[in-house]
């Protein structure tokens, strides 16, 4: 045997060993794109996944015209009751725990991003414009979306991936946010009768600490501006939206903190300027009232209501307003 001729027999034997090797991330791979909920390849029909990653991805797969920007309270729309109510396909990119700042970077994604938009739904809430609430994961998920190795190795989608697979082999029931409260929701935690079910009345607590020093995003209410701005210029309509909060976390937080009295001075007139400037529509449910009026039944905790028994009646009331 010559020397190449030993040299390719060799070559070709590292390379069915290296071949067995990697055998192990093949599977590995398969499972993950099978099974990771975000839909991040476009390989499924469709994903129910509000990961920030998963509706982005689905809106550079196939980018709508009509679209929800958001936190968890604008996330979780019946989006076939949404179409019924509005007329129109709408497009949900909200996603939990979506701070101001990115919910703007993500609204300059999408103007940014050479698609026609016709409609942006953008939420603000008095927690959204804390200066004290001031999460930035927009870099990290813009790199994520592309470079497809950062998102197969990224070890939370992986627990994501793995979660949708024992939920599958358990045929365990996709979780919602809705409760029928029992005799047993009536307590707190030492025993004592309380007015509201637990989840809604221990919600306040759990918000405490961001607005105990709560102040304005400076700079990131003027970016809204800038928006709103923007928005007119390119002929898009915007709606601003402040979503229903319940009446404990106003009587409990934003009272004894006079976040009710800086909002109402400070932030709510600077967007009814710019809605006589811009021609944007403001829609306020946080101060002004809306239909959502049990607060026990119809709100799931302080921010969030009841997918059931509280959201339904007020995508109706907000998709008929802005149809106005």
């Amino acid at each position: 045997m010559t020397n190449r001729k030993a040299g390719a027999h060799g070559m070709l034997h590292i390379l069915k060993r290296l071949a067995l090797l990697l055998i192990p991330v093949y599977l590995w791979l398969a499972f993950f794109v099978a099974f990771e909920p975000n839909n991040y390849f476009g390989l499924k029909e469709d994903t129910d996944s509000s990961q920030p990653v998963a509706r982005v991805r689905a809106y550079q797969q196939a980018p709508g015209d009509r679209l929800i920007i958001g936190d968890s309270r604008l996330a979780h729309f019946d989006m076939d009751l949404v179409r019924e109510v509005s007329g129109q396909e709408w497009q949900n990119l909200a996603f939990g725990g979506a701070s101001l700042r990115e919910s703007l970077d993500l609204a300059d994604f999408v103007l940014d991003s050479g698609n026609g938009v016709d409609a942006i739904l953008f939420e603000l809430s008095f927690y959204t414009v804390n200066a004290n609430y001031d999460t930035d994961r927009f870099s990290t998920l813009e790199e994520t979306l592309r470079n497809p190795l950062a998102y197969c190795l990224n070890l939370e989608y992986n627990v994501n991936a793995l979660t949708m697979f024992m939920n599958m082999v358990n045929n365990t029931p996709d979780s919602i946010e809705s409760g029928d409260w029992g005799p047993a929701d009536y307590f707190d935690a030492d025993g004592n009768p309380i007015p509201v079910h637990r989840k809604l009345y221990e919600y306040p607590g759990l918000i405490d600490e961001k607005c105990r020093s709560w102040s304005v995003n400076e700079e990131e209410l003027v970016r809204l501006g800038e928006l709103a701005r923007r928005c007119s210029e390119e002929g898009v309509e915007l709606t601003i939206v402040l979503p229903p909060m319940a009446d404990l976390v106003r009587t409990e937080v934003c009272v004894p903190y006079r976040i009710d009295e800086r909002m109402q001075q400070e932030v709510l007139p600077l967007l009814a300027d710019w809605s006589e400037e811009y021609g944007c529509t403001v829609l306020d449910y946080e101060w002004g009232g809306s239909c959502i009026t049990d607060d026990d039944t119809q709100f799931f905790d302080g921010f969030h209501l009841d997918e059931k028994y509280g959201l339904p009646d007020w995508t109706r009331q907000l998709f008929t307003e802005m149809g106005a």
